[in-house]
């Protein structure tokens, strides 16, 4: 690859050490580099941690983007270089020396139902106009509750099919990009990052029964929100990877389906998935 774009957290690198370091290699090595994230280039380059590639990628408007990850940040698992490795990795792919895994997006869709407001009178039911948000995420799509008091209960269903009534704290739509995030903290399944599906798992259910379920990326999945055991704020939040959306209220439906955007990570031969797994999570093996 011979154009590139570099996107960088300035908290990370906040006298921009790496990024001139990064951007002078380049420049070496005979390719283009702009800042600019609308322009035209082959292969945009993220300093920062993972929450800086989330940012980046979400911001391209292009269908497909090629990322390469240089890690500022403390776990990094979408970086595949680390700051010792920089000159290597740069040479590495300005020579074409890499592999790429296609990551998988999802998006997600809400359209507004019927809001219900606790008041100290009682519940008082009011009708919001026809609304509809839709998202993009490359780790996850969360439904949480407000407040301390009270279950969200989500009814879900594939392709319109009912796979669950949850009762708990919400539920997490992950992509196998995100299932090494809140999906493995809530108890969901380690997913390899190439595989095409998404993970559906409910957030402190309560039931024994309840847990996560894996579908096909060609699913839709529907989920429909009864917040009527809330006994405070009567709603509940969308967040897409891991920032605030829009609020949900008694009766909102969220649909979630596989994006056609696509996001192409860089990888270089002797990064191994299950080897940087052991190692960011502090395991030995």
């Amino acid at each position: 690859m011979k154009s590139f774009c570099i996107v960088t957290n300035k908290i990370k690198d906040p006298k921009l050490k790496y990024t001139a370091m990064v951007r002078k290699r380049l420049e070496e090595l005979g390719a283009a580099v702009t800042a600019d994230i609308d322009d035209k280039y082959e292969c945009l380059v993220v300093l920062g941690g993972d929450g800086t590639i989330i940012d980046a990628v979400r911001a391209v408007k292009k269908k497909s983007v090629t990322v390469v990850g240089i890690n500022l940040g403390h776990l990094g698992f979408l970086s595949s270089v680390e700051k010792n490795e920089i000159d290597k990795a740069l040479t590495a792919l300005v020579e074409d020396r890499f592999e790429l895994e296609n990551r998988e997006m999802i998006e997600a869709g809400v359209e507004r139902g019927e809001a219900y407001y606790a008041s100290a009178e009682g519940r008082d039911k009011k009708r919001h106009t026809a609304e509809r948000y839709e998202f993009v995420a490359l780790n996850d799509v969360v439904i949480n509750r407000m407040g301390y008091s009270g279950m969200i209960t989500t009814d879900v269903t594939v392709n319109k099919s009912l796979v669950s009534t949850y009762f708990g704290d919400g539920v997490i739509i992950s992509t196998p990009t995100g299932s090494t995030g809140y999906n493995l903290s809530a108890g969901g399944p380690i997913v390899t990052p190439e595989a095409q599906l998404m993970v559906i798992t409910p957030i402190c259910p309560h039931s024994l029964s309840m847990r996560s379920v894996v579908v096909s990326a060609s699913d839709r999945i529907d989920l429909k929100l009864d917040l009527s055991r809330l006994k405070t704020e009567a709603y509940a939040v969308l967040s897409i990877d891991g920032l605030e959306a829009v609020k949900l209220y008694h009766g909102d439906r969220v649909f979630v389906k596989c994006s056609a955007r696509r996001v192409k990570l860089v990888r270089f031969k002797d990064k191994d998935f299950f080897r940087l797994l052991y190692m960011k999570l502090g395991e030995q093996r």
